[in-house]
């Protein structure tokens, strides 16, 4: 089955780059007033066919927030607004460039990093959907729920944010594989896979720090479903180490970022294209000590909140003006389908936890049998907080990144197999929400438009 999902996510990524390359060729650019990643004239290959033709055919992969992940990748945090983007995702793409630049690639910079990115995240989508697939197999034990959630994932609604230099692939990846880790032990949790997986979660998305649950969740679960069984000191002490570690990591790109831009001794030598970027579109740059980073005088110093807020205004119900009222109906089918599902699934949950609860025995009975609600829990925090405290129209997008419950309430309503399908039906709907949200999205993206 591996060998099919694998087939059916790169036969689904080909389908996309085939419609953004016939949109981007056949529509207008649109161009907004928005970031694009400065280039130096000096950045060319010896083979400047060969950057037209990748520039041809993969451009429309590098719009909105891919023209910040590919700054990042070829020149690092210059930019204060920058740092709203976490760097797994881009150093990555970075040293995979610089590598492929020292064999002696003929290509400028710009088009290594774009071939990489998508490359990348081409090879991550298809480990991610198989990853699905195995989680959603040992959650449930159901061949056909398994194939309707992988193949639900391979058309998702923010399909093309899976493709584009998006960290999104990254992090469905991570998060798909740390979820299932903490799902494999029966006695001992596998400690080292399980670190990596959680620093990739953590080092990709602000939200990677949520997945920390998970391995804490289902360590606890582990003890109580054991009962009077002894857990050894030591696999305790491992447990807190691989979260401490995750951790610390991140902490240490937190000192990076404050090193270059709150400490006076620090001094950055920028490229003449970078500084007179800085200087039109009035951007802080890093290297400057903390004069006008008020972040840096915090008690903890962490940008991350400070730069969402001062670039993109963003905070609790600060969107909701009529202005977006479009944006509120593009993240409508997204936020109703979980919002509702998410409720009908926790009020049976609390309705058996009341009936269990006084009974020790029934409680462990109940942990053992709803495996299923720390997913659930996890699914409805985002959403809740998609719902009153991001731009509500990337909730599509990171909802379908974030968290496997998305797919897992949606195969429920898949007929078994494909030709069942009924458009006037629930299924019908879903088939209907996901192709013309993949298609739209894809053709509207690729030209630079405002989506998900």
């Amino acid at each position: 089955m591996t060998q099919k999902v694998t087939k059916l996510a790169l036969a689904s990524r080909l389908i996309v780059l085939l419609v953004q390359l016939v949109a981007n060729g056949a529509l207008p650019e649109h161009r907004p007033d928005v970031f694009r990643a400065p280039i130096s004239n000096e950045q060319k290959g010896c083979c400047e066919w060969i950057d037209k033709l990748v520039k041809r055919c993969l451009g429309g992969l590098r719009h909105w927030d891919g023209e910040y992940f590919m700054h990042i990748a070829g020149n690092m945090y210059t930019y204060e607004n920058t740092l709203a983007f976490y760097p797994l995702f881009p150093v990555v793409v970075r040293h995979v460039a610089q590598a492929l630049e020292f064999v002696g690639l003929p290509l400028s910079q710009e088009s290594v990093l774009l071939l990489v990115a998508v490359a990348l995240n081409l090879w991550l989508f298809c480990e991610s959907a198989n990853l699905l697939y195995q989680l959603t197999h040992r959650m449930f034990n159901d061949l056909n729920k398994s194939w309707n959630a992988a193949l639900i994932f391979c058309f998702n609604p923010a399909t093309i944010f899976f493709t584009a230099a998006y960290s999104e692939s990254f992090f469905a990846y991570a998060s798909f594989h740390l979820m299932l880790e903490c799902l494999k032990p029966t006695d001992n949790f596998r400690f080292l896979r399980m670190g990596a997986a959680l620093t990739a979660c953590v080092l990709c998305r602000s939200n990677g720090l949520i997945t920390m649950g998970f391995p804490l969740y289902f360590f606890a679960r582990q003890l109580l479903v054991k009962g009077k069984e002894p857990t050894s000191c030591w696999q305790r002490g491992q447990m807190a180490l691989t979260l401490l570690a995750a951790v610390g990591i991140l902490h240490t790109y937190y000192f990076y970022i404050y090193r270059l831009y709150c400490l006076p001794s620090t001094s950055e030598d920028h490229p003449q294209h970078i500084v007179d970027y800085a200087d039109k579109r009035k951007y802080l740059m890093s290297g400057q000590g903390s004069e006008g980073s008020p972040w840096c005088q915090y008690t903890l110093p962490f940008p991350y909140t400070y730069v969402q807020s001062h670039y993109w205004d963003v905070g609790f119900l600060r969107y909701y003006k009529w202005k977006q009222f479009p944006n509120f109906l593009l993240a409508l089918p997204m936020l109703s389908f979980m919002h509702w599902h998410c409720y009908t699934y926790l009020r049976d949950f609390i309705k058996v936890f009341r009936a269990k609860v006084a009974t020790p025995s029934l409680y462990r009975e109940l942990v053992k049998e709803h495996i299923a609600f720390p997913f659930v829990l996890h699914a409805a925090f985002l959403t809740l907080v998609c719902t009153v405290y991001v731009h509500i129209q990337v909730s599509t997008r990171l909802l379908a990144s974030a968290t496997p419950v998305f797919y897992w309430f949606a195969a429920d309503h898949m007929p078994k197999t494909l030709a069942q399908l009924r458009l006037r039906s629930k299924a019908g709907a879903l088939f209907v929400w996901c192709t013309t949200y993949s298609f739209v999205g894809t053709v509207l993206f690729s030209n630079n438009y405002p989506w998900t």
